[in-house]
């Protein structure tokens, strides 16, 4: 039963994905290049709610930011 109860903790805690060192603001500064006055959170679901208008590497990077930027408490 101890093992049983080890394994379901691990699988809990899931790792935070990581953006890598060279991707960092990416995002944000397409958002101040292409929709000035809007946050980045306000972007990146405007983006998700059209993704055929956007390129596949913003849907991409908005996704990330709705999924584990813009939560809401």
């Amino acid at each position: 039963m101890n093992i049983f109860l080890i394994k379901t903790n691990k699988m809990a805690k899931k790792e935070f994905p990581e953006i890598k060192e060279k991707n960092e603001g990416k995002f944000t500064a397409w958002v101040e290049k292409n929709m000035p006055g809007k946050s980045t959170c306000a972007a990146a679901s405007k983006v998700m709610k059209n993704t055929k208008k956007y390129k596949p590497a913003v849907v991409k990077m908005a996704n990330y930011a709705n999924n584990f930027g813009c939560k809401k408490k």
